[in-house]
């Protein structure tokens, strides 16, 4: 029974050594069968370290490097989706933490005499289930880090494996740790700052997936508002989001502040649409939004499509002045610009009375009634009948 608890530490150690791995490792083929041949490899390797150890009587350490780490470190290599820096660091990890529990295990042994391998035995299998209970709950989450976390883990790759050495090379060198019991306090401190590191390592990586996580929502937010608030076709802002701003300004405007209004439509649309095709009378629209959000630039302006060819802006702080210039620059832009389409459009502005409600509101009215005034008159410089879309418009006034 003696000779035989030694043999059941060992089994345990690479046990539980594998089986913590099963759950961290992120399978390429989460099959049936990838997990037959998974599990096959890790009995197989059991029993290569079991005949190895104790029936040809290799040193332990040798049977530990040829029998377990080797071929466990292949065989998960081979399974794995993520052959980088995620996979070593995450063998380093576990093979770390499982040289330690086994330390703790034979030095507990020493130190408790006569039934020292019982203690040992059940302490390291008590030690080694704890971490695979509690840990249950994190392994998902864990490979969650490994599939949305790219960045950082080449260089917690390179610290893990010099910890991952530096912990076997003192266990080992000069003679094995168990023969030389007075440096057991050093390498137990040394195994505390082990562990201080891969809990550091794994804090930052669940902040970087919380960030992640943040980063996610908020383009998922931005998409939202963009179906929401951005007309798909121009780029630009659309009606909802024109009638959301005219009651912002309307709540937080003061008595003094100097808002204008630009009302655009585009000259004869259904007569581009039927002479060109709906395809061109998208790329007029197009090409109204960019030379409107070229020609009115800047915070102070906020440009809308708010029907079919029809845009406006917001203009807050500005002076008339200034804007019969946009309207100029605007006007003498369209004209340059048109390329195989030619197009114009109607502008009219008003700026608010500040005395007014819905003051902004009321400026839009009528500087729809001077574009349209506008129109009518290019169709009456042009000798034009106007359109029927435009009749109807008229009719409102």
């Amino acid at each position: 029974m003696a000779a035989l608890i030694p043999i059941l530490m060992d089994l345990c150690v690479v046990f539980f050594d594998l089986l913590i791995f099963t759950r961290m490792i992120t399978l390429k083929r989460d099959s049936r069968r990838t997990r037959l041949l998974m599990y096959g490899g890790c009995a197989v390797i059991l029993c290569c370290y079991f005949l190895c150890t104790y029936w040809w009587e290799w040193p332990a350490s040798i049977a530990s490097a040829v029998c377990m780490t080797l071929p466990s470190l292949i065989l998960f290599f081979v399974l794995s989706k993520y052959k980088d820096a995620r996979f070593f660091l995450t063998f380093c990890f576990v093979d770390s933490c499982t040289l330690i529990i086994a330390f703790l295990g034979r030095y507990i042994g020493v130190l408790t005499g006569d039934i020292g391998n019982i203690a040992a035995l059940l302490f390291i299998f008590a030690a080694f289930l704890t971490v695979y209970l509690v840990g249950r709950p994190y392994f998902s989450r864990y490979h969650e880090l490994l599939e949305y976390v790219d960045a950082g883990w080449r260089s917690m790759m390179v610290s893990s494996i010099l910890i991952y050495a530096s912990l076997i090379f003192l266990a080992a060198y000069p003679r094995p740790l168990i023969e030389r019991l007075e440096y057991a306090p050093v390498y137990l401190l040394f195994s505390a700052v082990v562990l201080s590191c891969y809990a550091v390592f794994i804090t930052s990586a669940l902040k970087t997936s919380k960030i992640y996580e943040q980063s996610c929502q908020l383009q998922k937010e931005k998409k939202w508002h963009r179906i929401a608030y951005v007309d798909a076709l121009t780029g630009v802002a659309n009606r909802t989001a024109y009638i959301e701003k005219i009651n912002d300004i309307e709540r937080t405007r003061h008595a003094d502040t100097a808002i204008g209004v630009f009302v655009i439509d585009i000259d004869r649309f259904k007569a581009v649409n039927d002479s060109y095709g709906h395809n061109a009378g998208d790329t007029v629209l197009q090409i109204t939004a960019s030379l409107l959000t070229d020609t009115f630039a800047g915070e102070s302006y906020s440009v809308f499509r708010i029907g079919g060819d029809e845009f406006a802006v917001i203009a807050e702080n500005i002076e008339e002045e200034e804007a019969l210039n946009k309207l100029r620059i605007l006007e003498s832009t369209v004209e340059k610009q048109r390329g195989g389409i030619p197009f114009s459009v109607s502008v009219g502005y008003a700026g608010i009375d500040r005395g007014q409600n819905n003051a902004v509101e009321n400026a839009f009215a009528a500087a729809d009634k001077q574009m349209y005034w506008h129109k009518r008159e290019k169709v009456r410089q042009q000798g034009m009948p106007a359109e029927p879309a435009d009749v109807t418009k008229d009719c409102k006034e």
